[in-house]
């Protein structure tokens, strides 16, 4: 091994006589020819390749220093062979071991099984990646700080959380539409939701997994805290099918309270106007002042507004009771378009009002007017009152009024002849429900002859469709037929409900003027002379008034 001379310098490496060190020795032979950092690195390489052992530090500038200077023959140690060797350290809460490998340099290389054994020796039993140890073997490379047995740390159970499910409110600011004006009306930050809504949703505690360090040592684990929902929450019950849930029982406004949530079934506010923008709620509102022009409220309950309605919309499930009156601006209700600052209030409940002018107001019950309704279009599908029997007020002037089974008044018309309209016996919303109905039969009924056609066609062609849109073909077709059956059988019912009430009647307590026209059924009679009270009703089918004198 590098006996021979090299390059002419008298320069050559070899072992020592214990075959445990690598040696330079120089002798000289004539001349010598300095050598650099280079020629060195390259010898030096090629000695480690061929005997594998560890090359000292600082070797080559002891050999270049050595042998530039020298005056006669030296030799220098300049490698050794190095046993492999290594140290495991335990980290001071034990959750970590890591190892420090040096590799053998011609020597002996460590084997797997000592660095297990030390780690036995040690008592580190648990989390030992034996892949890694291998690995740092199989490179030949130092190994510094390598984790080696890794601890698994206890993890602590979450608490229990109750999580909000009620949406936000918008932010409040404008709304633009097409032409960049702004509508603050339809701004609103009153939160309702309607009965069956979720409204909390529980998350469970969470167990804590125990731990262990790598000495197999147990780390105790705590569970989370739990919480559940309060006992007295209002408005709320349990999903039955699942008890982490709060869903609203009832619709309404929806309030967080200490550990749950409780639904508010009536808000109340001070007027409806542009502070609070218009109301949509699924519970009931009672305004303690006025409901404002152009403002609207929508509401699943009951409203009561204990000041005045004006050029305002009230549609509502419920009842609505105005304790002042509704006030639109003036308008032909004969007219076949309103202007949007008309007062409407439609209601499937009962509708109260101290008077009505310049209003339209339905209901799918009855309607009760205190004082005065005056150039207004007043439906029931019951019965409508104006005034209480035996007082002075009560008058019914100008307009219409419809109802499905009774019109009491104190006084129709007036003296000034204004045209005034008043029917019973036959539900007023019947015939434009009815309409409606053969409105969407026409359309159903169109749409299936279309389909009938394509069913057709693909049963005549069976391989121009595929197996899909055939099935869709066939489902279209029975949709459709089901759809017609059922607006038939609404149709049906609807034009039951247009045979006139036997027991309609029209009460007039006081005065009858000229200029009022009376209809029940299909019968009809205009007031030529002013009269003093009596009933309109059917008598042998025809219409007649009976005097109350």
């Amino acid at each position: 091994m590098g006996e021979e001379n090299l390059q002419g310098r008298g320069l050559r490496f070899h072992l020592s006589e214990d075959h445990n060190r690598l040696q330079a020795e120089y002798l000289p032979e004539g001349p010598t020819i300095p050598i650099d950092f280079a020629w060195l690195k390259h010898a030096l390489d090629a000695q480690r390749a061929e005997t594998g052992f560890f090359i000292f530090e600082h070797a080559s500038g002891d050999l270049k220093k050595r042998y530039n200077a020298a005056t006669g023959p030296f030799v220098l140690d300049i490698g050794e062979r190095r046993d492999g060797d290594f140290s495991v350290s335990l980290s001071p809460d034990r959750m970590f071991a890591t190892l420090k490998l040096s590799p053998a340099y011609g020597g002996t290389p460590v084997p797997i099984e000592t660095i297990l054994d030390t780690l036995t020796a040690m008592h580190i039993v648990s989390g030992v990646k034996l892949d890694r140890i291998e690995t740092a073997i199989s490179s030949g490379r130092e190994t510094d700080n390598l984790v080696i047995a890794e601890g698994r740390p206890p993890v602590n159970g979450e608490n229990a959380q109750l999580l909000s499910l009620i949406p936000e409110a918008g932010e409040r600011g404008s709304e633009e539409s097409d032409d960049e004006t702004v509508d603050y009306r339809n701004i609103s930050e009153i939160i309702s939701v309607k009965a069956g809504t979720p409204v909390m949703r529980r998350i469970p505690l969470t167990c804590g997994v125990p731990g262990e360090d790598v000495t197999g040592e147990p780390l105790i684990a705590e569970d989370g805290l739990d919480l559940v929902f309060a006992t007295d929450l209002s408005g709320v019950n349990s999903d039955p099918a699942d008890p982490d849930l709060l869903i609203a029982a009832i619709g309404g406004m929806p309030v967080l309270v200490k550990d749950g949530v409780m639904i508010e079934p009536v808000i109340k506010v001070k007027n409806v106007d542009l502070s609070t923008g218009n109301l949509r709620f699924d519970g009931s509102v009672e305004v303690a002042g006025d409901v404002k022009e152009g403002m609207e409220l929508n509401v699943a309950g009951d409203v009561v507004v204990k000041g005045v309605v004006e050029a305002a919309t009230i549609k509502c499930e419920g009842n609505v009771t105005v304790q002042g009156g509704v006030i639109g601006h003036g308008f032909e209700v004969t007219s076949s378009e309103h202007p949007a600052e008309h007062a409407i209030i439609r209601a499937h409940g009962n509708v109260s009002a101290l008077f009505v002018e310049n209003a339209i107001v339905e209901s799918s019950a009855d309607i009760e007017i205190k004082e005065l309704a005056m150039k207004s279009e007043l439906i029931a599908s019951g019965q409508i009152s104006l005034g209480e029997k035996g007082s002075n007020k009560g008058h019914l002037i100008g307009g219409s009024c419809r109802a499905g089974k009774k019109v009491q008044a104190i006084v129709a018309g007036s003296r000034a002849s204004v045209a005034t309209r008043i029917e019973a016996g036959i539900e007023p919303l019947v015939s434009e429900r009815l309409s409606e109905v053969q409105h969407l039969i026409d359309a159903k009924e169109k749409e299936l002859e279309e389909t009938e056609k394509d069913l057709g066609y693909c049963r005549e062609h069976p391989e121009r469709f595929n197996a899909e849109r055939s099935r869709q073909l066939e489902q279209d077709y029975q949709e459709l037929q089901s759809g017609l059956a059922e607006l038939f059988g609404q149709k049906k019912r609807l034009q039951k409900k247009l045979t006139p009430d036997p027991d309609a009647s029209i009460d007039v307590e006081r005065n009858i003027f000229y200029g009022v026209t009376v209809k029940i059924g299909d019968r009809q009679l205009i007031v030529e002379d002013d009269q003093f009270g009596g009933s309109f009703r059917i008598v042998d089918e025809e219409l007649v008034f009976i005097s109350a004198t």
